[in-house]
């Protein structure tokens, strides 16, 4: 397994409750972050995606897994937050309510461990 395979198992479960934000593989372009939703309308399917990034190292898969992950803590947790809008995903570390923080930190301190020893390791 590579390390993008390896990055995408840590995340899958997270992947799975993403409405909005997938990862795919597309042939000569390698692996891409897609945004976009899938509805149903009268029977009828309707989707509409685009390429967000092009994932060309591990790291900047990561990047994007994690900014996604920070996505979907705050969408599970917007009440706590408040109506904020956030440019910079990253920004949300800062306003996290102080009864969800260890919580909050300790997940990410998790999943970013496992980044680190899944870049680390040599293929």
């Amino acid at each position: 397994m590579d390390k993008y395979e390896e990055l995408i198992k840590v995340f899958s479960d997270i992947l799975k409750e993403s409405q909005d934000y997938h990862i795919a593989h597309i042939y000569h372009a390698g692996y891409v972050s897609v945004v976009g939703e899938i509805g149903v309308t009268n029977h009828e399917s309707s989707a509409t995606f685009f390429i967000d990034e092009i994932l060309d190292t591990p790291e900047k898969m990561a990047e994007s897994l994690l900014k996604n992950w920070r996505w979907q803590w705050f969408y599970r947790h917007k009440q706590d937050i408040g109506k904020k809008d956030y440019k910079d995903i990253q920004n949300l570390d800062e306003d996290v309510p102080d009864d969800l923080k260890e919580d909050y930190l300790h997940q990410l301190q998790e999943l970013e461990h496992k980044i680190e020893v899944i870049l680390d390791n040599p293929v």
